[in-house]
């Protein structure tokens, strides 16, 4: 049917009209607001990359009986898992990815006998902060980190052009807490710390993965 232009106009008024007239069906909108960490039991995938060393007790990190400190040459790696075939250690994996990470531990020793007891740990191998960045746990070469205000440096975290880091242990709870800051290398005066934090500020911990 032809409608006249004036018509025309008017029939698009009663629709607009209608459409706002008509009730609204209210819809749940996404939040990403934390009102619990997400805590991960993780057991990586198998990757294909191998390399021998040895384990010579449980992990420093994570009080599972399954996790271990192992060395690799003259490197340390902790955590290193057991995966689901209760077989093989698996070192270096990133919890954050969907596909296989880090390298297969050929074992050129017999593991020790477990000698820790499953509790909850106030660790974790990685930890995704509540705007989304995630942290690694920084092992060291000899077990430890600098410091910063006698607290070790625990954790980097993956944000480019800045030297982000999570400091002194995390604070559990039903949500767990972290202190980060940026970390620089002070050089004005002989008698200040070689290491810096500035912008400290405590976050939220939206998952960990132990």
């Amino acid at each position: 049917m032809y409608l006249k232009p004036w018509n025309a106009c008017l029939s698009l008024f009663m629709v607009i009209l209608i459409s706002l007239c008509a009730p609204i069906t209210s819809q749940a909108v996404p939040s990403n607001k934390i009102t619990e960490t997400k805590i991960i039991r993780y057991i990586p995938l198998i990757p294909s990359e191998e390399r021998e060393g040895y384990c010579w007790t449980n992990s420093n990190i994570i009080k599972r009986s399954d996790v271990w400190r192992c060395m690799i040459g003259n490197e340390i790696f902790d955590p290193c898992y057991t995966v689901q075939d209760k077989i093989t250690i698996v070192c270096g994996a990133l919890p954050d990815i969907d596909k296989p990470s880090g390298f297969v531990l050929k074992l050129n020793q017999p593991l020790p006998t477990p000698d820790v007891a499953e509790r909850p740990s106030s660790s974790a191998s990685m930890i995704e902060l509540e705007d989304g960045t995630i942290c690694d746990f920084i092992a060291g070469a000899s077990g430890a980190t600098d410091g910063v205000r006698s607290e070790r440096i625990n954790y980097s975290c993956r944000i480019k052009g800045q030297n982000v880091i999570v400091f002194g242990d995390l604070q559990p709870g039903t949500i767990w807490m972290a202190e980060k800051g940026i970390l620089f290398e002070q050089k004005t005066r002989d008698d200040l710390p070689p290491f810096m934090v500035k912008d400290l500020l405590k976050v939220m911990i939206r998952t960990i993965w132990q």
